[in-house]
């Protein structure tokens, strides 16, 4: 019964099980690396130009990033990204990739790493155009009369009411109560 040939030892199974990870991780990884560029290169116009100038870098957390060897390249990519996004999860409909990451090669940014420094530059963005879209309707004079509200309601705020006004409040704080 122990007969040595029906045994396996613990590092053979421990080995045979991270090969099988290694195999899979491979497997996908190729997947990827061929349907990106199947995929960009279906795009009209500047597919293969595309292609030629982009190259997948990783994959984390559902976000794949994309290295290019000039920002003009990425911002075209990223025009298409919903498409890229499309094309991938149909070849790749065994690997979810959920969004896509630009770098211009050579930037050093990782996904490790990058999504802080993204979400703190993209609200640095949207500070920015909220402050420049307030500043055009202060100039047309559509935020004048809240901006005048908002000056004028702290120096307000120690103001005693009219008596007009009081009895308004006395009435509605009454038939508020009544209705309790």
């Amino acid at each position: 019964m122990n007969d040595e040939r029906n045994f396996i030892s613990g590092a053979e199974i421990v080995s045979a099980f991270f090969e099988n990870i290694e195999n899979q991780k491979l497997e996908s990884g190729t997947k990827i690396l061929g349907a990106w560029k199947t995929t960009v290169q279906k795009i009209s116009g500047n597919g293969a130009q595309l292609s030629d100038h982009s190259r997948v870098v990783d994959l984390k957390n559902g976000i794949l990033l994309v290295e290019t060897d000039h920002p003009a390249w990425s911002q075209m990519l990223q025009f298409h990204k919903k498409f890229i996004l499309t094309g991938l999860n149909r070849i790749c409909a065994d690997v979810k990739i959920e969004s896509l990451a630009f770098r211009v090669r050579g930037s050093g940014v990782a996904l490790a790493d990058s999504g802080e420094k993204i979400a703190a530059n993209e609200m640095k963005k949207y500070s920015e155009k909220l402050d420049a879209q307030e500043k055009i309707l202060l100039e047309k004079g559509f935020l004048g009369k809240e901006k005048k509200f908002e000056e004028n309601e702290d120096s307000n705020c120690g103001e005693e009411l009219p008596e007009n006004l009081k009895e308004i409040f006395a009435r509605m704080n009454s038939k508020v109560a009544e209705k309790n």
